[in-house]
């Protein structure tokens, strides 16, 4: 769950002039949401999971996220939810909030949960296993056996033996016995473990029978002994999957915060960015297209693996490029280039132009092998570096400055929708909570 709360607790967009209001009636109230309140209690929940990635984070900034994060979670399911297909690789939506509330859980009530074991005395929650997963019966194989022209999933046979299927059953003290299908086990999981599945990998089915056991555990302890009423589980429960939305939110407002993807909605707005705004853009923020153009670097060639690791190991040692060429100027396919000009844009060894521009001037690099043709491997040390800027009407320049500006217009839109809907919600803070 590294960072995952973070991103719920900070990664709103944290716009808040929101007006409070009087003291309100319940005391333990700190927030109301369309009339909603939000308690003293859900609030602690949240703190104690950001502060484990940032102690000092202040009580009412971890509010007004959380209230934000709610908002935008709405915002997608009014407008966007209907027509955003499930995902095809990651966890579904089920699957990922019962995980998100489960990390959440094992963080806020860390002690509780410990507790409750040891009372049970219980070394584990996989205690509750009636018996070890049924996975070596060949009919479980039949099932699993993807069938020809079949994307990764179960044929309507296969399906419905999968949900007839019991895997595992379990039982927590003071709760009634339950069954675990290979249908359910089977939609908790993503992509690679369901591919982990269907090639009959038993020990990673076996794994995760044993995840399942203990994050129903924790999400048993949630709903039954967590400190909470009834309506702060619901708004945690709600909370959690707000982050989800939140998330999709911003995917669906072109601002995915994931650098690999090609956001549809963003390249459409960066292209309609005018060609006066990307030459504006540039003027104001010439530092941000500062590209090498050229280095002065030695080079220093080695024709076998076993002197490249001997050099690596030098190196390590603290040895020179000096020291090497020393070391080896009298061997065979040894050969030594005394520093010289690699520019942009030559033909020449391009690959190792574009390596030397990537070094710190003044270090020798590790050996690295030379693509294509015999076995051969370069040691590399830049002596200078020439920068120079981008040219304004360059391909890159209009890349990044339409994409820098249409990310700006987009956030700007987030940031007056959430305003209309901060007012719409009539969201109050009372002055003395937190």
């Amino acid at each position: 769950m590294k960072g995952a709360w973070m991103a719920l607790i900070l990664g709103a967009a944290c716009l808040w002039t929101a007006p409070v209001a009087a003291t309100p009636t319940d005391p333990a109230t700190v927030a109301r949401v369309d009339g909603k309140a939000i308690s003293r209690q859900v609030l602690a929940v949240f703190v104690a999971a950001a502060r484990v990635h940032e102690p000092d984070i202040d009580e009412r900034r971890v509010l007004e996220n959380l209230v934000d994060v709610h908002l935008m979670g709405e915002w997608f399911r009014e407008v966007y939810a209907a027509n955003t297909p499930p995902s095809r690789v990651g966890y579904d939506r089920a699957a990922l909030a019962r995980r998100d509330l489960a990390a959440l859980t094992r963080v806020a009530w860390r002690e509780g949960l410990a507790e409750t074991l040891a009372a049970w005395e219980w070394p584990s929650p996989l205690r509750a296993l009636s018996a070890p997963p049924r996975l070596d019966d060949p009919a479980l194989a039949a099932i699993l056996t993807p069938q020809p022209g079949l994307r990764l999933g179960f044929d309507a046979a296969q399906q419905a033996a999968a949900e007839q299927w019991v895997l595992a059953r379990y039982r927590f003290p003071g709760a009634a016995p339950r069954t675990l299908t290979l249908a359910r086990l089977y939609r908790a999981q993503n992509v690679a473990l369901k591919t982990r599945f269907h090639n009959l990998d038993r020990a990673a089915m076996n794994g995760a029978v044993e995840d399942y056991v203990r994050r129903a555990f924790v999400l048993d302890w949630f709903e039954r002994r967590a400190p909470l009423s009834d309506a702060d589980r619901a708004w945690i429960r709600q909370l959690v999957l707000d982050r989800q939305d939140q998330r999709a939110l911003l995917l669906a407002l072109g601002l995915s915060d994931d650098p690999h993807d090609d956001n549809p909605l963003l390249a459409e707005v960066a292209a309609a960015i005018p060609a006066r705004e990307i030459r504006r853009y540039y003027q104001y923020h010439r530092d941000q297209f500062v590209r090498v153009e050229k280095v002065r670097a030695a080079r220093l060639w080695l024709p076998t693996p076993a002197l490249a690791e001997d050099a690596r190991r030098r190196l390590l040692d603290g040895a020179t490029l000096e020291t090497l060429v020393a070391a080896y100027g009298e061997r065979d396919g040894v050969r030594y280039q005394a520093p010289a000009w690699l520019a942009r844009d030559s033909d020449e060894n391009a690959w190792l132009t574009g390596f030397a521009f990537a070094q710190t001037p003044g270090l020798t690099a590790p050996p690295i092998r030379a693509p294509g043709g015999p076995d051969r491997w370069v040691v590399v040390r830049v002596e200078e570096r020439v920068e120079d800027y981008q040219a304004a009407d360059s391909e890159s320049v209009r890349y990044q400055a339409s994409r820098a500006l249409a990310r700006t217009r987009l956030r700007q839109h987030l940031e007056t929708g959430l305003a209309r809907r901060q007012n719409a919600a009539a969201v109050r803070f009372y002055p003395e909570a937190p």
